[in-house]
């Protein structure tokens, strides 16, 4: 029989004390969230040259000073800053999220949390290696915790369809918890079309195509202006059409710029317009690869549809392109 002596009761009972038993996903988030900013908030460029921009000068000890005294104009603008989520931070958070979220009640007692007590952040200056920190003030609790949208949670048919993905590619796929993170902050509806979509590309889209991260980085920002589209390839055909109709402007003014000045041109009241044609056939590079991906063809608007070879998909991955048409 073990005999338990008072001073080891005593002992265990600090060490509880010291060390709460860390149980509910609210307090999981709280306390990743505690420890990521004692790890550092690294300092970027953009935020230096805004502090020299403002400032003058991006001294270390200046801007803790500055972050200090909440309240002002400077200090409130350099707060957000300083206290954006990365990839880098969401990452880290999403090892404990895991994909889920918080209900709103849950979402309030983290907030009541980080203004009762307010959360110390180290920052981190490439060129001043002394310590020197900050915390965040209960008027940025809000919209720090609005950015993380830490009320959204995966559907569970794209969770197993992810999580299939990662076992399937190893590691030579995309970081799981990197796409959970994109998923996130996207704020995807998570309508039956998109997870349909999202599915079909997670599953036939393969790994080692140089194209992947390009092609998930445009359904990101695609699919959350088409919640209430169920017919998504129509869509995706939608935007090739626009982007090639205005690629055929630009070219046609950048012919009409090349065989003319631009005083000539401004006197007929020519006026350029912009348009991005290196993004428009990423794009359209990526519209091509994610509908033969998900739907088995796309269209080349000539009357010839661009189709793959489905001989060499397996019967489930045809159902699945017939039903996706139907």
């Amino acid at each position: 029989m073990q005999v338990i002596s008072d001073d080891s009761r005593r002992l265990k009972k600090a060490a509880a004390m010291k060390e709460p038993m860390v149980t509910s996903l609210v307090d999981r988030v709280e306390a990743k969230i505690r420890a990521l900013f004692r790890e550092g908030l690294p300092i970027t460029s953009d935020v230096v040259a805004y502090i020299e921009a403002t400032l003058g000068s991006a001294d270390p000890h200046i801007v803790a000073e500055l972050l200090d005294r909440p309240g002002e104009s400077d200090s409130d603008t350099l707060l957000e800053l300083v206290f954006f989520p990365d990839a880098d931070f969401q990452w880290g958070l999403e090892t404990v999220l895991m994909g889920g979220g918080l209900e709103a009640n849950g979402r309030s007692r983290l907030a009541e949390r980080l203004m009762d007590v307010p959360a110390w952040a180290r920052l981190v200056f490439p060129s001043c290696p002394r310590q020197l920190g900050c915390r965040l003030p209960r008027a940025g609790v809000a919209p720090f915790l609005a950015r993380l949208r830490l009320g959204w949670s995966i559907d569970g048919r794209l969770r197993e369809a992810l999580d299939q993905y990662a076992c399937r590619q190893g590691e030579a796929g995309a970081d799981p918890g990197l796409l959970k993170v994109k998923f996130r902050n996207a704020g995807l509806q998570q309508t039956a079309a998109q997870v349909g979509l999202l599915v079909d590309f997670l599953e036939r889209m393969a790994p080692d195509d140089e194209r992947w991260d390009a092609c998930f980085d445009f359904l990101m920002a695609f699919l959350p202006e088409h919640g209430d589209t169920r017919n998504l390839y129509q869509a995706l055909m939608a935007r090739k059409m626009y982007l090639l109709r205005n690629l055929a402007k630009a070219r046609r003014q950048a012919d009409r710029m090349s065989r003319s000045n631009m005083e000539t041109l401004s006197a007929t009241g020519f006026r350029a317009a912009y348009f991005d044609t290196a993004a428009a056939d990423q794009a359209l590079g990526c519209i091509d690869a994610i509908a033969l991906a998900a739907y088995g063809r796309t269209e080349q608007f000539d009357g010839t549809p661009v189709s793959m070879d489905l001989s060499t998909m397996g019967t489930a991955d045809i159902e699945g392109v017939v039903r996706r048409l139907l």
